[in-house]
């Protein structure tokens, strides 16, 4: 009783004196007790701490196993080498084609289609090389999104045919301090895109300031802001406003294409490309909080519709006793300000997803006694996770010091031992 009434006292100190609002619940998970309450029914924003729901969800409701697959398919018919008709890449919803983060590549991922094509017998095509992400709904920003954030590569859109994470890397070449910075080429070098170039040059050490902006659907980006000089080349990264365009664009570069337009017939199937398992797909969604992976774990859990992802994840939560009352989501991955958890929800997914595995081990390391996902965004800031036999959440709302909120989290999980 003690410690909780000087936890309570604590509490009480970081709300007054610096108006955040803080939400706490923790749990031994071996005797069910309650070590930690305060305001943990409150409905707070998670931020990336929202992750959890999401991919505790999808190794419950998804084939840890399972994997999603990209077709390349042809139609018309080939005639010595000559491909008289279109090629397609059909996306099948994989997360991490030709993602690095995964041990590939964007360049090795086109390597390997060149190569299937040319066994296909096809040593040019006259009609046109298009990407299918026509198995899900269209890719486009949460409408809650923040426009800073869409352009921006952990903005990125979930789309049935996702490619090189739907980013990009935008080098630039920095000048004197307060003239232009020059854009000297993107990674992969989508030709189809265009910038607005407002960057300036900062001083030597000033670091990543500078942002994409741009819409869904639209090739022309703006860039603001400035990157340091001191440097040779200085690298940001961008969302792609259309992942299967761009994605059979450098496809196309690859290949010999007249780029008539054939109509289409139906269609042959000759080499498939498998994505990692759910349950690897999981682990980096967590580890190192992609964006992308969670939304597009949350669609395939809804047949490709956010919308119906979200509906399975509640029914599902729903269905593990977990009460939802204060609970809104509009997102897997916690991107939006629209999402509203408790802590005590929080716990609650912890708890029913502590003996999994996968689960566990896709939180990353805290400290030598936790592990545990963060989430933090603008005046967010929130921890959630297992030390040592408690499974806890800390959640920080509407702060107004970074430095503060990080110590108001650090104090709270230096009282979870006891």
């Amino acid at each position: 009783m003690f410690k909780v009434c000087c936890l309570f006292l604590l509490f009480f100190k970081f709300v007054m004196a610096h108006h955040e609002t803080v939400a706490v619940y923790a749990v031994d998970m071996k005797t069910g007790e309650v070590i930690l309450d305060e305001n943990s029914d409150k409905s707070m924003i998670p931020a990336s701490c929202l992750k959890i729901v999401t991919t505790g969800a999808a190794l419950s409701l998804l084939d840890p196993t399972s994997q999603f697959k990209t077709e390349l398919q042809y139609d018309g018919e080939i005639r010595d080498g000559i491909l008289y008709g279109n090629l397609y890449i059909k996306g099948g919803g994989d997360p991490a084609l030709g993602s690095e983060r995964l041990g590939s590549s964007w360049k090795n991922q086109v390597a390997i289609w060149v190569e299937a094509i040319s066994k296909c017998g096809i040593r040019k095509i006259e009609g046109r090389v298009m990407g299918d992400d026509s198995l899900w709904e269209k890719g486009k920003p949460i409408g809650s999104w923040e426009v800073e954030d869409i352009g921006n590569y952990y903005g990125a859109s979930a789309s049935a045919l996702s490619f090189h994470e739907n980013s990009y890397s935008l080098f630039f070449k920095p000048s004197s301090v307060g003239s232009p910075a020059l854009i000297v080429r993107t990674d992969p070098p989508f030709a189809r895109l265009s910038f607005q170039n407002e960057v300036l040059t900062g001083p030597e050490g000033s670091g990543d300031q500078a942002s994409i902006y741009g819409s869904e659907y639209s090739f022309i980006r703006s860039v603001q802001g400035t990157i340091p000089a001191g440097v040779n080349e200085f690298m940001i990264k961008g969302s792609v406003p259309n992942s299967a365009t761009l994605c059979a664009e450098i496809l196309a570069e690859s290949l010999e294409v007249k780029g008539a337009t054939f109509e289409e017939k139906e269609r042959t199937t000759f080499h498939t490309t498998f994505s990692p398992q759910v349950k690897e797909i999981v682990f980096w969604t967590n580890q190192k909080s992609v964006n992308l992976f969670a939304e597009h774990l949350l669609k395939a859990m809804g047949g490709g519709s956010t919308k119906a992802g979200i509906e399975a994840i509640k029914t599902f939560w729903k269905s593990q006793n977990i009460d939802l009352e204060g609970f809104n989501m509009v997102d897997g991955s916690g991107l939006s300000r629209q999402n509203f958890m408790t802590a005590k929800q929080l716990v609650g997914v912890l708890l029913k997803m502590k003996d999994s595995k996968p689960f566990f081990d896709s939180l990353p390391l805290l400290n030598e006694k936790a592990r545990a996902k963060s989430g933090s965004m603008s005046n967010i800031k929130c921890c959630v996770g297992y030390q040592d036999n408690v499974a806890f959440a800390i959640l920080v709302n509407h702060h107004t010091d970074r430095q503060k909120a990080t110590q108001i989290v650090n104090d709270y999980l230096s009282k979870l031992t006891y």
